[in-house]
């Protein structure tokens, strides 16, 4: 979550505050010797990896479908659009993309919504039960933050039930000690769970949880932020200097010499000459800057943090300078094979979530739970350009017609043209065809 958050002042406390073992030796765990300060920078990486997979994902997600049933397909769109589902949806990738797993907790409050409500819990607030390997339920933890103590809510979700249990400083209490949850009504009689899980990775640390797909990325993000910090640390070393009498040295209007900080270092103190023959003069030097060398070092370092996670181009960045457009599009199978690793748990996860969202709704309306059956629908990615398709199938079907008039001139003019001009188009185009045959 730090990595994630991008705050550079929270990573030096953690990282100075916290033993690895390994000697501290990690560059957000350096301190600066007296009197030498070195600025820590954090480039954002983490999260800028993580927030654009989300948003691949999420704009590629096209709809859902309710099988056979047009009642409940038009309570669903009424149940996703009072719950910003996309929203939801998108926070819930992020999530469990930071948080190794989290889980879908579906709840009703009619005093917010008649509709039931869509909550997502990353795995700090999540825990899980399970049963020869399965999980059969799902506990949600709520903290409460009072001036007599911090309250713990956890509520229990099984395939049968939702209970409640209230801890106050880790002892148990009642319910009705606490205003947010003296309401609370727990439910005996289901038959389905109300709480779907959801996790993209396994993790192997900890046993029946997930895994961060930054997880296993933190010393390269640390080595990454090292070297863009050397970086700038570098430009500032070798800027301009000047070597300056001490008898020359700027004054402030008391009189008193002016001393260079850290980040200007515009001259440096140099003694007085007593020399005859030499007189005192001010003198500039410039240093030599390893672009190149700084630059391998970046570039390989931003290879080691994407690798396995999501290319280059996809974020817009471009380190080689010389790549083809045949040669953008395979770097873009990294990012699709993320891509598709998540849609697999994603298009298993989602319609589970719709299905339980309409049997809510039909318990709530005192109804039995019906039956239902989705499917989530997502778009292709990074598919090849029209010009690309159109060369390739003209390639395979030399000359050959591979687009009738009426679809070429509609691509061609799109909404630039009104129906009627097409279809004069049209009929202009094969009437000079049919002369050209004649000829």
């Amino acid at each position: 979550m730090l990595w994630y958050r991008g705050d550079a002042s929270e990573l030096h406390q953690y990282y100075t505050q916290t033993d690895d073992m390994m000697g501290n030796a990690k560059f957000w765990a350096a301190e600066s010797t007296n009197g030498i300060d070195f600025r820590k920078i954090h480039t954002g990486l983490p999260a800028m990896i993580i927030d654009m997979l989300a948003d691949i994902i999420v704009d590629s997600f096209n709809k859902i479908t309710v099988s056979n049933n047009d009642q409940a397909q038009k309570d669903w769109e009424d149940i996703a659009e009072d719950n910003d589902f996309k929203e939801i949806i998108k926070q819930s990738i992020i999530d469990v993309f930071v948080e190794h797993d989290g889980a879908f907790k579906i709840s009703y409050d009619t005093e917010i919504s008649k509709y039931p409500i869509i909550e997502f819990y990353p795995g700090s607030k999540v825990e899980f039960e399970r049963k020869r390997g399965r999980i059969t339920a799902v506990v949600f933890k709520n903290h409460y933050d009072k001036d007599k103590g911090t309250y713990v809510l956890k509520e229990r979700y099984d395939k049968k039930s939702v209970t409640y249990k209230l801890y106050k400083n880790g002892n148990d209490c009642n319910l009705s000690d606490l205003e947010e949850t003296k309401d609370l009504k727990e439910i005996r009689d289901n038959n389905f769970m109300m709480a779907i899980p959801m996790m993209f990775n396994k993790s192997k640390k900890f046993k029946g949880r997930g895994q961060s797909i930054i997880e296993k990325k933190i010393d390269a993000f640390d080595s990454f932020d090292e070297v863009w910090s050397q970086w700038i640390d570098a430009i500032r070393d070798n800027r301009t200097h000047e070597y300056i009498p001490e008898d020359l040295l700027p004054v402030d209007n008391d009189g008193n010499i002016l001393k260079p900080n850290t980040f200007d270092r515009r001259f440096t103190k140099v003694g007085s000459s007593n020399s005859e023959t030499e007189s005192d003069k001010i003198t500039r030097s410039n240093s030599n800057f390893d672009y190149e060398g700084m630059l391998q070092s970046y570039i390989t370092a931003l290879d080691l943090c994407l690798q396995g996670l999501i290319s280059p181009s996809t974020l817009g960045i471009d380190v080689k300078k010389l790549d083809n457009a045949d040669a953008q599009r395979e770097k873009e199978k990294a990012t699709q094979y993320t891509r598709g690793k998540v849609l697999d748990v994603l298009e298993k996860v989602i319609p589970k979530v719709v299905c339980v969202c309409l049997m809510a709704y039909d318990k709530a309306q005192g109804n039995l739970a019906g039956d239902y059956e989705a499917t989530a629908d997502f778009k292709e990615y990074a598919n090849p350009s029209f010009e690309a398709t159109v060369e390739t199938v003209s390639k395979a079907r030399p000359n050959q017609n591979i687009m009738s008039v009426e679809k070429a001139v509609d691509t061609m003019y799109g909404d630039s043209l009104t129906k009627e001009e097409k279809e004069e188009e049209v009929r202009r185009i094969k009437e000079e065809q049919r002369n050209n045959r004649k000829r």
